[in-house]
């Protein structure tokens, strides 16, 4: 699988017919092969995860579907500049909380989508594909804050801890997460109770604000929290890997 950084919480992942776009916000999408389905997931409407522009994917590229946060049509319906035909509406799935869906690739093979409620907004995606599992925390995170009362942050540490169930002893390949510089002290928490939940192979924080030096500071901070997981150092935008898993 080849995986490409497109800025803030934005992946592509290219698969052997396929490839699943995460959370467009800017920079440039690669340019993707003609024969390979393409699917888009948005994880929710906030302006650094959701980007308009993914629907232009729709008239450039003849096989292209859409997994996007119900919160995310609420938002098309209040905006008149967004306004889309039927065809490319019938083209998208509402990806509501808790549930579950069926995306097929091809005529034998189907992606199970899981959603978990974000701690935000919208979801947070479980993918599993070829035998493989895939999770996009989008903001799904622990977001406890210095400042913020200890009522608010147990309460938001309750409501993660309760999402993290579905995760628990599950083998992840490939988590995207997460590590959020802004919360100071607390900035490693989400990252490692998710690493405590489930046995990922490897990691690819994000969200980290253009200050990248974040992951190094979790690896070097919190090494023996890791689990033998392989933490990537996510650098830069168009910042490429080869992995197999």
């Amino acid at each position: 699988m080849e995986i490409t950084y497109i800025d803030h919480s934005g992946f592509l992942l290219e698969w052997e017919d396929c490839y699943w776009l995460f959370d467009y916000y800017k920079s440039d999408i690669p340019v993707m092969k003609t024969n390979k389905k393409i699917i888009v997931f948005v994880s929710h409407k906030h302006k650094d995860h959701f980007n308009p522009k993914i629907f232009d994917l729709y008239t450039m590229y003849e096989d292209v579907e859409y997994v996007l946060s119900s919160d995310v049509q609420a938002l098309l319906l209040n905006d008149p500049k967004l306004v889309m035909n039927q065809k490319l509406l019938n083209r998208i799935i509402w990806a509501h909380p808790s549930q579950i869906y069926n995306l097929r690739v091809r005529k034998n093979r189907e992606i199970s989508i899981k959603t978990l409620v974000s701690t935000d907004e919208g979801v947070a995606f479980l993918l599993t594909y070829q035998d493989k599992t895939i999770y996009y925390a989008g903001d799904l995170n622990l977001w406890v804050w210095p400042g913020e009362t200890e009522i608010y942050n147990a309460q938001m540490t309750e409501k993660f801890n309760n999402e993290m169930k579905a995760l628990e002893n599950l083998h992840i390949d490939i988590a995207f997460a997460p590590l959020d510089p802004r919360q100071e002290a607390y900035y490693h928490l989400g990252v490692e109770t998710l690493l405590n939940t489930a046995k990922v192979n490897y990691l690819f924080p994000m969200h980290f604000w253009d200050q990248p030096s974040i992951i190094q500071q979790y690896k070097k901070e919190r090494a023996k929290f890791m689990h033998n997981t392989n933490v990537m150092e996510v650098l830069y935008s168009g910042q490429k890997w080869n992995i197999k898993i």
